[in-house]
């Protein structure tokens, strides 16, 4: 049986809400218990909701402290390294997104580009601000070579972005 696509949304109904809260827990502590067994790491939760009393731990309360006193005696360089708000999640999204969209903009310019020259009507238009335009995207290119070409003769390692 196929998966129907989820709103991201607070389900209105309660009991639906509340089943939904249930199975979806348990699935994220199974994972976790996985990930624990797989990987060899040590993990715990601490779930707070509106229908238990007090928050619930996995594994454990003893294991739970354990975790949290070692975390609490990282510097706070180290403890904050990772940690993401809603706002800066956002801000990822968006710095992504902006990226793949101008990849995909210099991708289909670099298209345009192509077809302009391969048209036997080239003299019949007035094509100076498309030419360059794909200098610029020459150049572009040509800056990021000589990047790496400098990046391997200095020895460092090359890491390629697509």
């Amino acid at each position: 049986m196929g998966r129907r696509k989820v709103t991201h949304q607070l389900i209105s109904d309660n009991s639906t809400r509340r089943v939904t809260f249930r199975k979806r827990k348990h699935g994220l502590l199974k994972k976790l218990n996985e990930l624990t067994i797989l990987c060899g790491l040590r993990a715990c939760a601490i779930i707070y909701s509106d229908y238990e009393e007090g928050p619930e731990v996995w594994p454990n309360r003893k294991e739970v402290r354990v975790l949290l006193n070692r975390f609490k005696k990282l510097p706070v360089e180290k403890q904050t390294k990772f940690m993401m708000d809603q706002k800066d999640l956002m801000t990822r999204m968006i710095q992504d997104a902006k990226k793949r969209l101008e990849k995909e903009q210099m991708h289909s310019r670099a298209m345009e580009l192509g077809l302009i020259a391969s048209s036997t009507d080239i003299d019949d238009a007035d094509h100076s601000e498309d030419l360059i335009k794909a200098a610029d995207v020459v150049e572009k290119k040509i800056k990021v070579i000589r990047e790496r070409i400098k990046a391997v003769e200095s020895g460092a390692a090359i890491v390629m972005i697509e």
